[in-house]
């Protein structure tokens, strides 16, 4: 997707279809495919998020409340960010895994590669510090001047090479996909298996085909099923799913140290007085900076370290299960492949002190100390008063009129409100977190148990 070749760039599959129901039984692939679908366990929720907006598909929309959140992030004013490149860092996350996944046979991931810029005024290395930044609009910390010299030379990472034909997998094994997105190796017991447990006795009703699958198809695949891709049947995945496969939302399993060491963000929600209806939250930076944070955090980390594998991405779990459950030099290629897959990173060592969920950032270069730090007071936000996060995660600063003007959007009575005020821990910013996958009502979803209380 990054250019025209690579978008134009297809590989094969065979897919075995129910003609009668209309539906995928499962698919047979060799390890370029499944390369490209363990991949997206790599990739950060703000690229995701800007994949799927970028589809022809327009009767396709994923992710939840996601798309609003990169939105609001794409219309935020600068001003109200630490510094001009925060911006372009959150918009831009990058995965740790690129340069390897840079070896796939189709590239999903249309970020740019890595580029280091340095002040043109203070290069004199021999009497300052270098220090780098990876975008253009960050301003040099001794000048204040723009840093737009390119820098070429040790400091640019160099092409990661995989050894056999396999990126993650080995390139001698034939693995079978089902339609909700299970991986396992190929063997005559498992297809017979996954044929029977849908209730097709005979050949009769099946049929092989070939499909096609570019950039675009396997970039759907990141939320939804075969079936979808094969008949454009839109419906809900749990229809086409075998009974007890899919997570429930509720499903937090926190320890009660976990929680208490977490901090706490209060925010002021408005509700429907007549209905008790969470209509809107106000809050202040904190909140914002925590939920922007979202699109910086690789897939793989989401289902596995934060949703202990029971996201509401039932494809992606099922993603997750299959790595999980794979062995590692007969199938898998490195234990250290596995780690990059199920631990992935974030590839930003700039997280904001907002953060309740606990991990680290990963410096880009070698050192941080090189790389020049866009946060303030290591907040990403600056401290800049009250905002308006509507129910499905559209954020805009507060304001007497913006306050009536979501009212009269919602049409609801100015006598029909209440306020009330609640505190976000760990438990509340997984539950939101969740919600957001799916969910068009992120904050009713997650926060009304606190609103029962």
């Amino acid at each position: 997707m990054a250019d025209t070749t690579a978008k134009e760039a297809k590989i094969s599959i065979k897919v075995i279809i129910d003609k009668v129901k209309r539906r995928v039984v499962y698919a047979e692939a060799d390890h370029t495919f499944v390369d490209i679908l363990f991949s997206f366990m790599t990739l950060p929720l703000g690229t995701i998020v800007r994949l799927l907006g970028k589809l022809d598909d327009k009767k396709y929309e994923g992710f939840g409340s996601l798309k609003n959140l990169y939105q609001s992030l794409e219309d935020f004013p600068e001003c109200y960010l630490s510094t001009e490149e925060c911006k372009h860092m959150l918009l831009n996350p990058r995965s740790l895994s690129y340069d390897h996944c840079r070896n796939l046979k189709l590239q999903i991931d249309d970020t740019e590669p890595l580029k280091y810029f340095k002040c043109a005024a203070c290069a004199d290395y021999s009497s300052y510090q270098p220090i780098f930044s990876t975008c253009t609009k960050a301003k040099c910390p001794k000048c204040g001047k723009l840093m737009t010299s390119e820098v070429t030379g040790s400091i640019q990472q160099a092409k990661v090479c995989v050894s056999g034909g396999g990126v993650f997998v080995s390139d001698i094994v034939t693995f079978i996909v089902t339609d909700d997105l299970c991986v396992m190796p190929y063997t005559s017991a498992s297809s017979i298996q996954l044929v029977t447990r849908l209730g097709i006795s005979d050949k009769s009703c099946l049929e092989e085909i070939k499909l096609d699958m570019g950039c675009e198809e396997m970039a759907l695949s990141l939320d939804s099923v075969f079936t979808y891709i094969v008949f454009h049947r839109i419906e809900s995945i749990r229809d086409l799913l075998i009974p007890g496969q899919s997570g429930t939302l509720d499903q937090i399993d926190l320890t009660e140290k976990e929680e208490s060491s977490s901090s706490k963000i209060h925010l002021q929600v408005t509700l429907q007085n007549s209905t008790g209806k969470l209509l809107f939250a106000e809050a202040q930076e904190e909140f914002v900076d925590f939920l922007f944070g979202f699109l910086s955090i690789p897939l793989g980390t989401v289902v596995g370290e934060l949703m202990k594998g029971v996201s509401s991405l039932t494809c992606m779990d099922n993603i997750f299960k299959s790595i999980s459950n794979m062995s590692v030099g007969r199938y898998l290629k490195s234990q250290e492949i596995k780690d990059m897959l199920l631990k992935p990173h974030i590839g930003q060592q700039y997280s904001s002190k907002h953060q309740v969920f606990r991990f680290e950032g990963i410096p880009l270069l070698g050192s941080s100390k090189y790389h020049k730090d866009p946060r303030i007071d290591r907040g990403l936000l600056k401290q800049s008063g009250m905002f308006i996060v509507t129910n499905d995660l559209n954020i805009t600063r507060s304001s007497s009129y913006s306050t009536l003007n979501s009212l009269n959007d919602l049409k609801v009575s100015f006598f029909d409100i209440k306020r009330d005020e609640i505190s976000i821990g760990l438990i509340e910013g997984l539950k939101i977190l969740k919600a957001s996958l799916k969910s068009r009502s992120t904050l009713t979803d997650s926060l009304d148990h606190l609103l029962k209380m």
